[in-house]
């Protein structure tokens, strides 16, 4: 059994490093201008993959017209992503189809950009290819966590069985003595938990200011919107007891639902809507200690997040994607038995990324960010899970040299970016 935690410790440490050293590659394009749409599309991934040359690709013979070649090549340079797709017609009112298949040759994204055409077209087609992979990701990674989960349900089906048939042979007294204290404690309210799985409904606010050169602003203002969560929580490691117990990781996850932008006019009025997606990603590991029983835990951890929210092309707003390393304090304590405990975070955000701020704002740019949260929630004696959450984050980016490219393009000092959200949680604990 603590062969089995720790296999299950070292797959969620690592994580975070896993989703960081994805592999793909972007094959070949067909049609009209085929090959700037590919370039667009590197352009767009080459931050966000470890990408292998389509010729490389080549060099390993397989074919990739079927799912087995792709499946051969991927086993062959340990691929998790393929980009492939096409331009249909031909000038500007030509569509540029991007399709992403995972290792197995399945198409899991697909997304349509315009044609591969001029600055403002090449960089949507750039952010369409952003989105697929962003869509692909989020499959990719539900499927090995299935896989993961099959296989750890057949290793504990045979570790229960090779313990049964011990028993009936007369030599495992010792093992149904440990088996009855594991089972015993199951209701312990001081027992750390091996796996908190909670899906929750977050109310988010987005509010956006920039300061232009020589005077004057923008402002955008996303209101009050939905957002689909799914947040994990482990201590892989409880089962060892001791200073061992209290290393920790955590998955958080949400994207918005129906979230829908308009940009005013000068005289105020509101145009068309615009398509309009945010996204919160973070992966981190780090240590809880446990004290007096569990009644309180405090510690650390470092992580790894993505932030983004994109909105279709307009004059006022581009899309932002922040990437970045996290590193923060948590505090959790006890406030009635298991009923209800109440935790408190806080991180630092070291950002690298701001997606198309820049170059819209300027030719670079610097940004910090941090984050604040409080959550208060609880457990049944039978694992049902619950929590209520609040957080705040924000953004401070200072620009530097001209803004170019896009419509929203406008020389700025500096951005302050909030993000507000209170939500509902319910799940299982293990």
């Amino acid at each position: 059994m603590r062969i089995l935690i720790a296999l299950l410790f070292v797959l969620v440490t690592f994580g975070s490093a896993e989703a960081q050293q994805r592999r793909g590659t972007v094959l070949d394009f067909s049609g009209w201008r085929g090959s700037a749409a590919k370039n667009a599309v590197v352009r767009g991934l080459r931050e966000r993959l470890d990408l292998v040359s389509s010729r490389e690709v080549a060099d390993t013979g397989a074919d990739l017209s079927s799912q087995a070649g792709i499946a051969n090549a991927a086993r062959s340079l340990a691929l998790t992503v393929f980009v492939q797709g096409e331009v249909q017609g031909r000038g500007s009112r030509a569509r540029t189809i991007i399709h992403v298949y995972d290792a197995l040759g399945n198409e899991v994204a697909m997304r349509e950009g315009p044609a591969p055409l001029g600055g403002a077209r090449l960089s949507r087609v750039q952010r369409a290819a952003g989105e697929a992979l962003d869509q692909a990701l989020v499959s990719i990674e539900r499927r090995e966590a299935e896989e993961r989960e099959a296989e750890r349900q057949r290793e504990l089906a045979e570790a229960r069985a090779a313990a049964e048939a011990a028993a009936m042979e007369g030599d495992g007294e010792g093992d149904e003595d440990d088996e009855e204290d594991e089972d015993d404690a199951v209701d312990d309210e001081n027992r750390l938990p091996i796996l908190v799985a909670l899906l929750g409904i977050d109310g988010r606010t987005r509010k956006a200011g920039v300061d232009l050169e020589g005077g004057g602003g923008r402002d955008y203002d996303a209101g009050f919107f939905p957002s689909l969560t799914l947040q994990l929580q482990s201590f892989p490691l409880r089962g060892l007891g001791g200073a061992a117990a209290g290393v920790y990781a955590q998955v958080d996850f949400g994207i918005s639902l129906g979230l829908k932008s308009q940009e005013l006019d000068l005289a105020g009025n509101p145009g068309p809507e615009l398509s309009t997606t945010a996204m919160q990603l973070g992966i981190h590991v780090g240590y809880l200690y446990p004290f007096e029983g569990d009644a309180a835990r405090i510690g650390a951890l470092v992580g790894f997040g993505i932030d983004s929210f994109s909105i279709d092309e307009n004059g006022t707003m581009p899309s932002s994607s922040y990437t970045f390393l996290r590193a923060g304090l948590a505090a959790d304590a006890r406030l009635y038995e298991n009923l209800l405990r109440a935790r408190l975070d806080f991180g630092y955000r070291i950002t690298f990324g701001v997606g198309d701020l820049v170059p819209t704002f300027g030719e670079d740019a610097s940004t910090g960010g941090f984050d604040v949260g409080l959550a208060v929630h609880g457990r049944l004696d039978f694992g049902l899970t619950y929590g209520l959450r609040f957080g705040f984050t924000r953004y401070s980016t200072d620009f530097e040299g001209v803004g170019m490219g896009g419509m929203a393009a406008a020389t700025a000092t500096n951005l302050t970016d909030r993000s507000l959200q209170i939500g509902l949680q319910l799940g299982y604990t293990l």
